[in-house]
């Protein structure tokens, strides 16, 4: 099996779910954000997992081209930044944490990845 397809088997799933979770459930994970504690061990454990899926991506799936494959590679940098960000500076997650639970940034990131996961699983189990 292609890495393209695999990575988009194993990502589109999680997106489509957390969307339809964060449309469904907006208030739940807006108090959620909102109650994440500044020094908390959360910040650390989601750094060290996006640097791991970032790392892994890149490994076998850095593929700079003109197609949809390349919307993996992107996820895959993301997550490396993502992770060195929350491991190094862990107080600039908990601000964002804190912004994203006040902005309307949910909604609109619940039907971004409720779109980019139904996107994903048709590419990884139709097309």
């Amino acid at each position: 099996m292609d890495v393209s397809i695999l990575l988009a088997r194993l990502i589109g799933p999680l997106y489509l779910a957390a969307g339809i979770g964060l449309l469904l459930n907006q208030g739940y994970y807006r108090d959620m954000l909102r109650n994440l504690r500044p020094g908390g061990m959360l910040y650390y454990i989601s750094g060290a997992i996006a640097l791991t899926f970032g790392v892994a991506v890149l490994q076998f799936h850095n593929l700079w081209v003109a197609d949809w494959r390349v919307v993996l590679t992107l996820f895959g940098w993301l997550g490396l930044i993502k992770g060195i960000v929350l491991l190094v500076f862990p107080q600039a997650g908990a601000r964002l944490s804190a912004q994203f639970a006040k902005s309307s940034l949910l909604l609109a990131s619940a039907v971004f990845a409720t779109l980019l996961g139904l996107w994903l699983c048709y590419l990884g189990y139709v097309a």
